[in-house]
């Protein structure tokens, strides 16, 4: 979690929006169609970094890269 110290020393709690294809910025949206079209739903995850395009973009890659190393299925599953 994020948090913000106030100068009253409380904590809140950063708010992160949900971005659907709709809200995203433009050039996020064919990328959360690549994230729907390979989950079959939109991940929340996906849905938040969705702000940044080249962060989604970033961690797209970095899925697909890891989806084809060679750890077998049961060893991804322990290590994802």
């Amino acid at each position: 979690m994020v948090y913000n110290l106030t100068n009253k020393g409380y904590f809140h709690m950063t708010q992160f929006t949900l971005h659907t294809l709709e809200s995203a910025p433009e050039p996020s949206k064919p990328l959360l169609q690549d994230s729907i079209n390979t989950f079959g739903m939109l991940p929340n995850l996906h849905a938040v970094m969705a702000e940044s395009a080249p962060h989604l973009q970033a961690y797209q890659t970095l899925h697909s890269l890891f989806l084809n190393c060679a750890f077998n299925d049961e060893e991804k599953t322990v290590v994802w």
